[in-house]
């Protein structure tokens, strides 16, 4: 099983160096988060969306972290997807999964060079991701995208642990799902903008369990951010303090961004998981900056729920 890194849209589903082989278009994509799991099955030569499926979760049974067990119970997860699959019309083909950003650590390095052998670059990467978490595990499993080979080379290097990620693993496979791609819902959602449109950009997402910023200048991923969230208050989606918290880490972001890459954002682009949270968050960003405040528009399958359409976006990043 492998993670992709998926950093620059040119890149995102093509072959990694690494542990993984990304399919074109996958047959279909899961996302799995703290409050549920969300599905769509793809029609591959017509690159529309079958079907759909959405499993709401209970507390405490996902809860990601990146060194301790993310599955509490497996054998329920995965009797309770395999009942959903019916409702997918899932017929066994490669799929992609998007899993909780708290179970991963993903960094933006810069080097002045990069050795050519894969074994020093490898070796140079753990060096650095060591100055930011010194006790990392015996079992890490790390993959990486250069992503301008030139002078100065910016390296998005994504880490996980080989034990959280066979979680996952074991849990889709005995739901009868053959995963083809490991990757996030932030880079997901990042093949969803234009970057020849918009170089200079700001991503944030607000999920139950995290939040995640993701700064693009020039064109290159230059930040990568993951805050968590408090697990015990994971299903109070318009807890003020959580707006709040959300907005002040914006805040920092952009002024941290404007002074370190004196480049101008042209956009911000807000998603999250709930609804009500996405239009809390937007009420109070709107009018705050020089620059847009954007929304994903994706074209939902028919029959999708209000309450559905947040849970559903990340996965349309996987389809081309």
């Amino acid at each position: 099983m492998e993670l992709s890194s998926a950093p620059t849209r040119a890149s995102f589903g093509q072959k990694l160096k690494g542990f993984f082989t990304a399919p074109p278009c996958p047959g279909a994509v899961f996302l799995i988060s703290t409050t549920a799991v969300s599905a769509i099955s793809v029609a591959a030569r017509e690159k529309k969306v079958r079907s759909h499926a959405v499993l709401l979760l209970h507390p405490g049974l996902v809860e990601p972290h990146f060194d301790k067990k993310n599955i509490q119970d497996p054998v329920a997860l995965a009797d309770a997807l395999k009942r959903e699959l019916i409702r997918l019309h899932y017929a066994g083909e490669k799929a992609a999964c998007l899993l909780p950003e708290p179970c991963l650590r993903i960094f933006v390095f810069s080097f002045e060079s990069l050795p050519m052998p894969e074994k020093e670059r490898r070796k140079l990467f753990l060096w650095r991701a060591k100055k930011q978490l010194p006790l990392l595990p015996d079992d890490i499993r790390l993959s990486y995208q250069v992503m301008n080979a030139g002078t100065s080379p910016r390296v998005l290097v994504s880490l996980a642990r080989a034990s959280v990620l066979d979680e996952y693993e074991n849990v889709l496979q005995k739901a009868g799902i053959k995963v083809g791609l490991l990757t996030t819902p932030t880079l997901s959602l990042l093949n969803l903008v234009d970057w020849e449109k918009e170089r200079d950009f700001l991503l944030v997402n607000v999920t139950a369990d995290s939040t995640s910023l993701v700064a693009v200048s020039d064109g290159l991923i230059s930040l990568f951010r993951i805050k968590p969230h408090s697990l015990e208050s994971a299903g109070q989606a318009l807890d003020r303090f959580k707006v709040e918290n959300v907005m002040t880490e914006i805040d920092n972001t952009i002024h941290f961004l404007e002074d370190r890459e004196k480049r101008t954002l042209s956009a911000l682009w807000l998603h999250s998981d709930s609804a009500a949270l996405k239009a809390a968050l937007g009420d109070g960003l709107r009018g705050r900056f020089s620059f847009p405040v954007k929304e994903f528009n994706v074209a939902f399958p028919s029959g999708c729920r209000e309450s559905e359409k947040g849970l559903l976006v990340p996965l349309f990043g996987q389809m081309p």
